[in-house]
């Protein structure tokens, strides 16, 4: 039955585990309050009724249908009128608001006389989410207004409808969004934020799996149990955080199901995934624990080694844009190719060979983990084996 002493040292440690205050915090509770809060947060989904001002200097017929454009956009919503007594230098350090629409005096004056005119918009782009919707919705505008005035001058010039859209859009632009069409902060967002907490989350608390042990005196239990294989106590304590790891996996299908995160039907597939990425992280926490018996410690490296994952993805920023150390320390971390298969399954639905070669990363993560932690139990095992052997000698 030796060959199957992992089961037991599963059991054993699940029961460790689930008597265990910091483990309980970090694979039970933590995840069912951040997980659910972090949906909440973003239950919005995309940015509507930006605050923004209009500045109407010109006060004619058009200039009020361009604020009455820029109202009905779903993304803005106007919530100021400026005044003449209003100073523009000044105003977004008074004002809520993101941004002024400015529409100058001379206005319709200068499109009659065939004049080129401007809408300036004044943006506060210290949030670059906001800057990007505030220029985005006022080229539209501005694009908007200027054919609708191109069309009636060559209308009124005796062209054509179909002719003048023919001139005014020679070439159109036809925008197939194919993946989260909806540009929803909850459907892109909240699943990335989930996820690399999954990995902090297992992987802290496997990095104190072995080093617990010889510091609290229980080594010498676990060896008898597996039989003084390191083997046996790698699968068993494997087996056991990996089930735990399911739980939390489950939560993350909760949230999607209870908020309509919409994803493609790859169930299995993410499955695999999901278990490949937790029994990587696992190891990994275990090679940190049998290779350095200060818990603290191990957990201070735990830490500096996750804590970059979420921004050295490629989740916030690409990749291919970063300096190269930088997208090279992004290769480091097996969130990276995590992530990467993720999104390719989860919002492309892309078929399982698209994402082998990100699992082939994931699995040398394993390997490296797997071998270190059992070289370092072998060695551990024989230091425990020698001091044995002394402390008998005398007897002897």
């Amino acid at each position: 039955m030796k060959y199957f002493s992992f089961i037991k040292v599963a059991q054993r440690e699940m029961e460790m585990i689930s008597r265990d205050k910091f483990a309980r915090l970090l694979l039970v509770f933590l995840p069912l309050i951040i997980y659910f809060f972090l949906a909440f947060i973003y239950i919005k989904g995309a940015m509507r009724d930006i605050p923004v001002a209009v500045y109407d200097a010109d006060h004619t017929e058009l200039s009020r249908t361009v604020v009455s454009m820029i109202e009905s956009t779903a993304y803005l919503k106007v919530t100021y009128y400026l005044s003449s007594e209003d100073e523009l230098d000044k105003f977004f350090l008074q004002h809520d608001e993101l941004g002024v629409f400015y529409i100058p005096k001379g206005f319709t004056r200068d499109i009659y006389r065939n004049k080129s005119t401007r809408l300036a918009v004044y943006t506060n782009s210290s949030n670059i989410v906001y800057g990007n919707i505030l220029y985005r919705e006022a080229a539209v505008i501005a694009g908007t207004i200027s054919a609708g005035i191109t069309i009636t001058r060559l209308e009124h010039a005796g062209i054509d409808h179909q002719t003048t859209m023919g001139l005014i859009m020679p070439v159109n632009t036809h925008t197939k969004i194919m993946f989260n069409p909806w540009f929803n902060y909850l459907y892109y967002l909240v699943p990335g934020l989930m996820t690399v907490l999954l990995q902090m989350f297992i992987f802290f608390v496997a990095t104190k799996a072995f080093n617990t042990e010889i510091n609290n005196g229980t080594f010498k239990e676990l060896m008898r149990v597996a039989h003084n294989s390191p083997l046996q106590m790698l699968l068993g304590k494997g087996l056991a955080y990996t089930a735990y790891g399911m739980g939390v996996i489950m939560l993350i299908a909760v949230v999607y199901i209870a908020f309509g995160i919409p994803f493609m039907q790859r169930e299995v597939e993410l499955i695999v995934l999901f278990t490949l990425f937790t029994v990587v992280n696992i190891f990994l926490g275990f090679m940190l624990s049998t290779t350095i018996d200060d818990e603290l410690v191990s957990l201070d490296v735990a830490f500096f080694y996750n804590s970059p994952a979420f921004v050295f993805s490629g989740f916030t920023f690409p990749l291919f844009g970063m300096p190269f150390f930088n997208s090279m320390y992004g290769q480091f971390i097996p969130y990276t190719h995590f992530l990467h298969a993720f999104f390719k399954l989860y919002q492309m639905g892309a078929p399982f060979h698209y994402v082998l070669p990100d699992l082939k990363m994931l699995s040398i993560f394993l390997i490296v983990g797997f071998v270190t932690s059992y070289v370092a139990l072998k060695l551990r095992l024989r230091e425990e084996k020698k001091l044995t052997e002394q402390t008998l000698a005398p007897a002897a």
